[in-house]
C-alpha cells in the first residue's frame, strides 16, 4: 500500500513539473522583433550593406548580456556584446554585408542568411535576414530617349533607383557625341534614395553635328561615382543606345551657262538627309559634241550608241556631301578651224578674184513704132592696179539682133554680126568706163529672154592677160496670153 502511494505521488509531481515548465522557460526567453530597412546589396564591390533593426526586450527579473552573429560568409555588425537590464527594451541597427562567394551564390535572387541571437543566461535564438544581391544596372535605371531627331535641340532624362537600397549621393557624368560639353554635364550630384527618381536633367545638343551625322545607333555612356559606407568611391559605367532618326533629303539643281564658243551644264546634288544616298547622273551627247566635251569629274562610264554617247556618273553621297558636276562643251577649236578655212578661202578669192569688174544692166524702152526695144548698159571698173590694153566685148541677143545706130556714151570700136567690142586702152586704179547701146526687134519675144555675159580682157601689172565676165541677165518678153 505504501509503494502505491509513493507511485501516485511521483506521478503528480511529474505532472506539476510538466505544467510549470513552460512558465519557467517563458520567463527566461528574451523578446526579439526584427524590421527590414534596406534589403538590397549591390553585386559590385561597393560597400553598401543591407540594414535591419532588432528590438530586444528582457522580460526577466535579472540583467543579461547578448550578442548577434552569423556563421555564413557575411559580415554582421555590430558584433559586440550588449547589456540589457531586467525589464528593459533596446533597439539596435544591424548591417549585413555578404562576401563575394555568397554574392555569387545569391546573385539576382532572394536569399535568407541565418543569424544567431545569443543571450548569456537565456540561451540562443536562431533567425534569418532576407537579402537580395543585384547588379547596379538592375538597381539604377536611366530613363533616356531611345530615339532622337536631328532637329532636336536638347535631351531630357532622369535616373531611377528601383530597389530598396540607399545609394545616397551619386556623382554622375554623361558622355554622348551630340551633347554640348559643359560643366553641367560633368560630376552632377544626384540623390538616389530607396525607390526614388533623380531630378529631371536637361542637356543641350550640338545641332550642327546632328545635321551632318549619319542616322543609326549611337552609344551614350553613363558614368556613376558611388561612395560606400566605408568612404571608398566605386566607379560604375553603363551604356545606352540612342537611335538617330533617319531623314532622307536629296536636293538637285541644274543650270546651263552659254559662252562665246560653247556652253556649260552644271548639275548639283546635295545630300541634306542623314543617310548615305546613291546617285546616278546621266548626260547624252552626239558624237560631234562628244569630241569637244569635258567634265570636272571623270565619268564612271561612257557608252556609245549609234550617233549618241551616254555619259554616266555614279556616287554615294554621305550626309551633307555635295556632288557638283560641270560638263563643258567647247566649240573654240572647230570655230577656229572654220574661221581659218574662211580666211583661206577669202584669201584665195581675193588673190584670184578679177581686178576688173564688169556689170551688165538692161532696161525695156518704148518706141514710136511699137517695136520691142532694150537698152543695155555696161559698167567696167578697175578695182586693182593699173591695167593695159582693156577690151570689152558683148553679144547681141539671138532673137533681137538689130542695133540702134545712135550710141549714148561710146560707140563700139568694132561691130561684127552680133558681136560688139570697145577698146578702152589703159585704165588707172579706180577708173570706171560706162557704155550703152539699144537693140530692138519687130517681133516681140514670148517668155523670158536671156542676155549673154559680156567680157573684158586686160593685161595686168605682171603682163598677164586676164578676162573678167559680167552677170547674166533675164528680160521678160510677152506672157503669151
Amino acid at each position: 500500500m505504501k509503494k502505491k502511494v509513493i507511485f501516485y505521488f511521483l506521478i503528480m509531481v511529474l505532472f506539476l513539473f510538466l505544467i510549470l515548465l513552460p512558465l519557467i522557460r517563458a520567463e527566461t526567453v528574451m523578446e526579439l522583433k526584427k524590421q527590414t530597412i534596406y534589403d538590397v546589396v549591390p553585386y559590385e564591390n561597393v560597400n553598401i550593406p543591407a540594414e535591419y533593426t532588432l528590438t530586444v526586450r528582457n522580460p526577466n527579473s535579472y540583467n543579461d548580456v547578448f550578442r548577434i552573429y552569423t556563421l555564413l560568409e557575411a559580415e554582421l555588425l555590430p558584433n559586440s556584446d550588449f547589456q540589457l537590464p531586467a525589464g528593459e527594451e533596446r533597439t539596435i541597427t544591424v548591417t549585413l554585408r555578404p562576401e563575394d562567394s555568397l554574392k555569387d551564390r545569391c546573385r539576382d535572387k532572394v536569399c535568407k542568411i541565418h543569424y544567431y541571437f545569443k543571450a548569456i543566461k537565456t540561451g540562443i535564438i536562431e533567425d534569418g535576414f532576407e537579402i537580395r544581391i543585384l547588379s547596379l544596372d538592375n538597381i539604377m535605371t536611366p530613363h533616356i530617349p531611345a530615339v532622337i531627331s536631328r532637329d532636336d535641340s536638347k535631351i531630357i532624362f532622369d535616373i531611377e533607383n528601383k530597389r530598396n537600397i540607399d545609394l545616397d549621393e551619386v556623382k554622375f557624368t554623361i558622355n554622348f557625341d551630340f551633347i554640348l560639353e559643359s560643366e553641367e554635364t560633368k560630376n552632377i550630384t544626384l540623390n538616389l534614395g530607396p525607390e526614388s527618381k533623380s531630378k529631371v536633367m536637361e542637356f543641350k545638343l550640338d545641332t550642327s553635328k546632328l545635321k551632318t551625322a549619319v542616322a543609326g545607333d549611337y552609344e551614350a555612356e553613363l558614368k556613376y561615382l558611388i561612395t560606400g559606407k566605408d568612404g571608398e568611391v566605386y566607379e560604375h559605367t553603363t551604356k545606352k543606345i540612342v537611335k538617330l532618326e533617319e531623314v532622307t533629303s536629296l536636293i538637285t539643281s541644274e543650270s546651263t551657262n552659254f559662252g562665246f564658243f560653247g556652253f556649260t551644264n552644271t548639275i548639283t546634288k546635295k545630300n541634306e538627309g542623314n543617310t548615305p544616298r546613291f546617285i546616278i547622273v546621266e548626260i547624252v551627247k552626239n558624237r560631234f559634241e562628244n569630241a569637244f566635251t569635258s567634265s570636272n569629274i571623270e565619268p564612271t562610264s561612257k557608252e556609245p550608241s549609234g550617233i549618241l554617247v551616254r555619259w554616266e556618273w555614279q556616287r554615294e553621297l554621305q550626309p551633307g556631301e555635295t556632288f557638283n558636276l560641270e560638263v563643258h562643251t567647247d566649240y573654240t577649236i572647230p570655230a577656229i578651224i572654220l574661221i581659218l578655212i574662211i580666211i583661206v578661202i577669202l584669201a584665195i578669192w581675193l588673190v584670184r578674184r578679177p581686178r576688173v569688174i564688169i556689170k551688165k544692166k538692161a532696161y525695156r524702152i518704148k518706141t514710136k513704132g511699137g517695136e520691142f526695144a532694150i537698152k543695155i548698159v555696161l559698167v567696167v571698173k578697175n578695182i586693182g592696179r593699173e591695167i593695159k590694153n582693156v577690151k570689152c566685148v558683148d553679144w547681141l541677143p539671138h532673137m533681137i539682133n538689130k542695133i540702134y545706130e545712135r550710141f549714148g556714151m561710146a560707140k563700139p570700136d568694132k561691130i561684127e554680126k552680133n558681136r560688139l567690142m570697145w577698146n578702152f586702152g589703159d585704165m588707172m586704179p579706180g577708173e570706171e568706163k560706162v557704155v550703152s547701146y539699144i537693140v530692138y526687134s519687130k517681133i516681140v519675144p514670148v517668155g523670158t529672154l536671156t542676155l549673154s555675159r559680156a567680157s573684158v580682157a586686160y593685161t595686168n601689172n605682171k603682163d598677164r592677160r586676164n578676162t573678167s565676165y559680167s552677170n547674166t541677165l533675164l528680160v521678160m518678153g510677152e506672157t503669151g496670153k
